[in-house]
Protein backbone atom coordinates (compact mmCIF):
# COMPACT_ATOMS: atom_id res chain seq x y z
CA UNK A 1 0.00 0.00 0.00
CA UNK A 2 1.40 3.55 -1.02
CA UNK A 3 1.83 5.93 1.58
CA UNK A 4 -1.08 8.57 1.65
CA UNK A 5 1.19 11.28 1.47
CA UNK A 6 2.86 9.97 -1.66
CA UNK A 7 1.11 12.71 -4.24
CA UNK A 8 3.07 15.39 -4.80
CA UNK A 9 0.01 17.57 -5.31
CA UNK A 10 -3.61 16.95 -3.71
CA UNK A 11 -6.05 14.61 -6.01
CA UNK A 12 -9.52 15.61 -6.41
CA UNK A 13 -11.32 13.09 -8.45
CA UNK A 14 -14.79 13.26 -10.09
CA UNK A 15 -17.16 11.78 -12.29
CA UNK A 16 -18.12 12.83 -16.01
CA UNK A 17 -21.43 11.97 -17.44
CA UNK A 18 -23.51 14.26 -19.78
CA UNK A 19 -25.11 17.27 -17.89
CA UNK A 20 -22.53 16.79 -15.15
CA UNK A 21 -20.29 19.91 -16.65
CA UNK A 22 -20.94 21.72 -13.40
CA UNK A 23 -19.62 19.14 -11.22
CA UNK A 24 -16.58 18.95 -13.49
CA UNK A 25 -16.12 23.02 -13.26
CA UNK A 26 -16.29 22.76 -9.45
CA UNK A 27 -13.67 19.82 -8.91
CA UNK A 28 -11.57 22.05 -11.32
CA UNK A 29 -12.16 25.17 -9.15
CA UNK A 30 -11.20 22.90 -6.39
CA UNK A 31 -7.89 21.51 -7.95
CA UNK A 32 -6.48 24.96 -8.54
CA UNK A 33 -7.76 25.99 -4.83
CA UNK A 34 -5.64 23.30 -3.94
CA UNK A 35 -2.97 23.71 -6.34
CA UNK A 36 -3.65 20.05 -7.00
CA UNK A 37 -4.06 17.89 -9.84
CA UNK A 38 -7.64 16.78 -11.51
CA UNK A 39 -8.99 13.17 -12.79
CA UNK A 40 -11.98 12.94 -14.40
CA UNK A 41 -13.66 9.52 -14.86
CA UNK A 42 -16.04 9.94 -17.71
CA UNK A 43 -18.69 7.66 -18.88
CA UNK A 44 -18.55 9.67 -22.07
CA UNK A 45 -16.64 12.22 -24.13
CA UNK A 46 -16.49 15.64 -22.46
CA UNK A 47 -17.36 18.53 -24.18
CA UNK A 48 -14.57 20.52 -26.14
CA UNK A 49 -15.30 23.63 -24.50
CA UNK A 50 -15.18 21.83 -21.30
CA UNK A 51 -11.95 19.92 -22.02
CA UNK A 52 -10.37 23.08 -23.52
CA UNK A 53 -10.71 24.94 -19.93
CA UNK A 54 -9.61 21.80 -17.87
CA UNK A 55 -6.53 21.61 -20.07
CA UNK A 56 -6.03 25.54 -19.88
CA UNK A 57 -6.12 25.41 -15.84
CA UNK A 58 -2.52 25.29 -13.91
CA UNK A 59 -3.78 21.97 -12.42
CA UNK A 60 -2.07 18.52 -13.69
CA UNK A 61 -5.05 16.67 -15.45
CA UNK A 62 -6.14 13.06 -16.06
CA UNK A 63 -9.15 11.52 -17.87
CA UNK A 64 -10.35 8.48 -17.51
CA UNK A 65 -12.68 5.87 -18.73
CA UNK A 66 -14.64 3.16 -15.81
CA UNK A 67 -12.75 0.18 -16.31
CA UNK A 68 -14.65 -2.16 -18.47
CA UNK A 69 -17.77 -3.88 -16.14
CA UNK A 70 -17.66 -1.03 -13.67
CA UNK A 71 -19.98 1.77 -13.38
CA UNK A 72 -18.98 5.12 -12.60
CA UNK A 73 -19.73 5.50 -9.05
CA UNK A 74 -17.43 2.10 -8.31
CA UNK A 75 -14.79 3.79 -10.51
CA UNK A 76 -14.72 7.23 -8.52
CA UNK A 77 -14.62 5.14 -5.30
CA UNK A 78 -11.62 2.76 -6.38
CA UNK A 79 -10.02 6.07 -8.28
CA UNK A 80 -10.31 7.97 -4.47
CA UNK A 81 -8.77 4.80 -2.83
CA UNK A 82 -6.07 3.76 -4.91
CA UNK A 83 -4.51 7.69 -5.53
CA UNK A 84 -5.56 8.66 -1.62
CA UNK A 85 -7.56 11.21 -3.00
CA UNK A 86 -8.07 14.72 -1.32
CA UNK A 87 -11.46 15.54 -2.18
CA UNK A 88 -14.08 13.22 -4.62
CA UNK A 89 -16.57 15.57 -6.64
CA UNK A 90 -19.67 14.28 -7.77
CA UNK A 91 -22.57 15.99 -9.09
CA UNK A 92 -26.27 15.99 -8.32
CA UNK A 93 -28.75 16.18 -10.76
CA UNK A 94 -32.35 16.25 -11.20
CA UNK A 95 -32.78 14.01 -13.78
CA UNK A 96 -33.94 10.90 -11.72
CA UNK A 97 -32.69 8.21 -10.00
CA UNK A 98 -31.45 5.65 -12.84
CA UNK A 99 -29.00 8.16 -13.20
CA UNK A 100 -25.18 6.43 -13.47
CA UNK A 101 -23.77 8.53 -11.11
CA UNK A 102 -27.18 10.69 -9.69
CA UNK A 103 -28.76 7.41 -8.62
CA UNK A 104 -25.51 6.01 -6.85
CA UNK A 105 -24.72 9.35 -5.40
CA UNK A 106 -25.66 8.42 -1.95
CA UNK A 107 -23.41 5.07 -2.38
CA UNK A 108 -20.48 7.51 -3.05
CA UNK A 109 -20.78 9.67 -0.26
CA UNK A 110 -21.62 6.43 2.24
CA UNK A 111 -18.16 4.35 0.45
CA UNK A 112 -15.77 7.18 0.09
CA UNK A 113 -12.07 6.98 1.39
CA UNK A 114 -12.12 11.10 1.92
CA UNK A 115 -14.79 13.90 1.86
CA UNK A 116 -16.72 14.19 -0.68
CA UNK A 117 -18.31 17.67 -2.21
CA UNK A 118 -21.77 17.13 -3.76
CA UNK A 119 -22.71 20.05 -6.48
CA UNK A 120 -26.20 20.23 -7.85
CA UNK A 121 -27.14 21.76 -11.07
CA UNK A 122 -27.22 25.15 -11.05
CA UNK A 123 -30.02 25.81 -13.37
CA UNK A 124 -32.37 23.04 -11.89
CA UNK A 125 -35.24 24.45 -9.43
CA UNK A 126 -34.71 25.24 -5.76
CA UNK A 127 -31.60 23.89 -6.00
CA UNK A 128 -28.08 25.64 -4.69
CA UNK A 129 -25.74 27.45 -6.57
CA UNK A 130 -22.44 24.96 -6.65
CA UNK A 131 -21.00 27.86 -4.00
CA UNK A 132 -24.00 26.41 -1.72
CA UNK A 133 -22.59 23.00 -2.48
CA UNK A 134 -22.40 20.76 0.27
CA UNK A 135 -19.12 18.53 1.24
CA UNK A 136 -19.23 15.84 3.50
CA UNK A 137 -16.71 13.23 4.79
CA UNK A 138 -13.72 13.53 6.98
Amino acid sequence: MRDPGHHQHPLVVVGYEPGDEHAVLEALAQARLRRGTLAVVAAAPLPDGLLVRCRAAPVGLDVRLPPEGADLAEALLDLAEREHAALLVVGLARRGVDDLLGGRARLVVLEAPCPVLSVPEPEAAGCLAPAGAVTMGV
